[in-house]
């Protein structure tokens, strides 16, 4: 789940403070997985609140707690506006921006804009480093492998198959 709050003006260092309580309290609930609290920047004026929960049951305990309630009252005279919550989970999370309203695809969708995107890392990797660590134990091979890939999938491959497959992706 992610929560978008615009802090009301001169209030951003409380808005923060309040978000590393609010996230403390999360950790106490069955199913948490963790939280991450992503403040206003130049670029984006809402501070942003992520949080990871094991699964839907868990989720829903946190969102309807007593704990929860308590701790949006108190954030209210902090908030300029509503404040907005998205979920998004897996995968599908990768498909739009932090804290941006989005729909994302179905599974099997995700998994073909992956493919897409690994496809060309992978042969990359395989046909540059294949030769010069062919001799190298398997487990270096992979993690090898691994370091280079991740990054492109997150930060290049993964957008650029999203943006690619863009009109695919948001039809039926």
């Amino acid at each position: 789940m992610v929560l978008s709050r615009r802090p009301a003006a001169g209030r951003q260092e409380e808005l923060v403070r309040w978000a590393a309580g609010v996230t403390e309290a999360a950790r106490t609930f069955a199913g948490h997985r963790g939280a991450q609290i992503f403040p206003p920047t130049p670029e984006r004026d809402e501070l942003i609140v992520a949080f990871s929960f094991a699964d839907a049951a868990a989720l829903s305990a946190w969102e309807h707690s007593d704990v929860r309630r308590a701790w949006l009252d108190l954030a209210a005279p902090l908030l300029d506006g509503p404040a907005r919550a998205y979920t998004a989970a897996g995968f599908e999370s990768l498909f739009g921006e932090l804290g941006a309203p989005h729909t994302p695809p179905p599974r099997w969708k995700t998994a073909a804009v992956i493919a897409v995107a690994l496809y060309p890392a992978s042969l990359v990797v395989n046909l540059a480093l294949g030769p010069l660590i062919a001799d190298w134990p398997l487990v270096l091979r992979v993690l090898v492998s691994v370091v280079l890939i991740v990054p492109w999938m997150v930060w290049l491959g993964v957008p650029w198959a999203t943006r690619l497959l863009r009109r695919w992706l948001s039809s039926s």
